[in-house]
Order: C-alpha cells, then structure tokens, then sequence
C-alpha cells in the first residue's frame, strides 16, 4: 500500500467527492483526505489510491459511497456546544416561531453523533416540558454516525458542558465514564441518512421553522454553499431560521436571509 498519492490522483479523487457530495478538499488536505482513506483501502484489500478511485466508479461499488463519506466525515462535537446559540434558539427564536404555529418542525442537517439534536430537545423540554412543541428530524451523510447517534452513547468529553443534575436527568451511566441518552430524549427525534448536496433527498424533507446546519458548510467550496443555502431558503417556512456555526458567515453569498442579531449569536431569517 502507497503512503501518499501523487498530484493526479489527488484531483481525481477530489473531484469524484466533491461530485457527490459537495465536500471539497483543498489542496493542503491531500494528506489528511489520504491518511482517512488508507484504512479503507486495506479493508478492500486493494493496493493503491488508484485502484480505489477505479472501485469507486465500478458497478461493482454501490454500496461504497457510505464507506467513503463515513472515512472522510469528522465528527468532532459535544453537547450544548456554542451555548449562546442554544439559548437564542430556546428564548428567542422557538417563541418567534411558536407565535405562528402550535408545533415547529426542526431539523439538525449535520447532525453527527447526535449531540446537537439531543442538545436542542433538551433544551426544549427545560422550558416547555416533556411534551415539546416541536418535531426533530436529525441528519447526516455518514451512517457511521448516525449509527452511533441512535445509540446514543457517549463519554466524558461529550458531556463536558453538562451539569451533575443535568446529566442525572438526562442520561443513564453504563459505567464510569460512560453515558447512555434516556429513551424519552432519544424517542423524540428522527433520524436519516441525507446528503445535503442531493436535492432529490433534500426535496423530501418538507418544510422547516428552523434549521441547525453548523460547521458543514466550511467543507464546501463557494459554489456548493451556495446551492445548500438556497435549497435551505426554499425549504423553511416563512419567518424561520437559519443557525449555522458561530464563525460562519453566508454574507458573501447572495441570499435573501436576514441577519438577526441575539446576545452573542447570530441567525438568518427568512422574511415573513
């Protein structure tokens, strides 16, 4: 097996990802995108980049893409990250939107591990209650993830944000160290597989009132952020927003959001 990939081999790779899904690696990722996919080229018992790109677009790979999209994903989160926009969501934009309809439809478009749309029912259910006003559609290009999301387990460093009574009411300890989401989080929320560069998946979504979409868009290049916002825009319900990360902008990009300004976080609305 070949420790790094020449210059060709990198652009055809880069290429075949960013087609399929939007995720473009830059040209100093090479070694970051090469050293996530060696592992998987052992397990194919193949014996170059090459041979894998080949893999790739061979009949014979219909089930590879989720392998690929698994390697290449990161999964770095942990729950109630970037509290400020957790508590702009509960205080601020949840009773905006409830002004307007009894239940909001919500949707964690990068969901990961689990984490965020875990964090958000939370989040509901200390102001509301058991019964949240809200429905919560989590997704994910990586399976891998939303696997372990609908486990639902998750370590020390996971749950670093979290009080002792927080996550004594929340989470059931497996072991030390070790902690599982109580089923009646867990219960609330759906999960699928969905690649935001895909606009057949996306179409099936329905509408939105809010969508969480944060740090994904810094994987794409200018052109894919641009068809996932304007997709996003199309998908929400007038008045709903927009949260992506805390250091992302969209003001580059030519959309009809409007930037709203809460205590030390920011969200995009649609006009109503």
């Amino acid at each position: 097996m070949q420790d790094s990939m020449n210059s060709q081999t990198f652009e055809a790779l880069r290429s075949f990802i960013y087609e399929q899904s939007g995720i473009f690696f830059e040209k100093s990722k090479e070694y970051l995108l090469s050293s996530r996919l060696k592992k998987r080229i052992r397990e194919l018992n193949l014996n170059s980049f090459e041979e894998y790109i080949a893999y790739l677009k061979s009949t014979s790979s219909r089930g590879e893409l989720p392998k690929l999209f698994d390697a290449i994903t990161i999964n770095e989160t942990y729950f109630f990250r970037h509290i400020n926009q957790i508590n702009a969501f509960r205080d601020i934009i949840m009773p905006d939107v409830l002004k307007r309809k009894r239940t909001a439809n919500i949707w964690s478009a990068a969901s990961s591990t689990g984490e965020e749309p875990y964090t958000l029912i939370i989040a509901l259910m200390e102001k509301y209650g058991q019964a949240i006003p809200a429905k919560i559609l989590a997704s994910d290009i990586s399976q891998e993830a939303l696997n372990k999301a609908k486990d639902g387990v998750y370590n020390e460093y996971s749950l670093k944000e979290l009080s002792v009574d927080t996550k004594y009411k929340f989470f059931d300890t497996i072991k030390p160290g070790s902690y599982k989401i109580k089923d009646l989080i867990k219960n609330k929320c759906i999960f699928r597989n969905i690649n935001l560069n895909n606009h057949t998946e996306l179409n099936r979504i329905g509408k939105m009132d809010v969508i969480f979409c944060r740090n994904v868009l810094i994987y794409f290049n200018k052109e894919s952020r641009q068809k996932v916002i304007d997709k996003m825009y199309d998908i929400l319900n007038p008045g709903g927003y927009l949260v992506l990360g805390a250091t992302e902008s969209i003001s580059r990009l030519n959309t009809k959001f409007k930037l709203c300004h809460f205590k030390k976080a920011l969200a995009y609305q649609k006009e109503i």
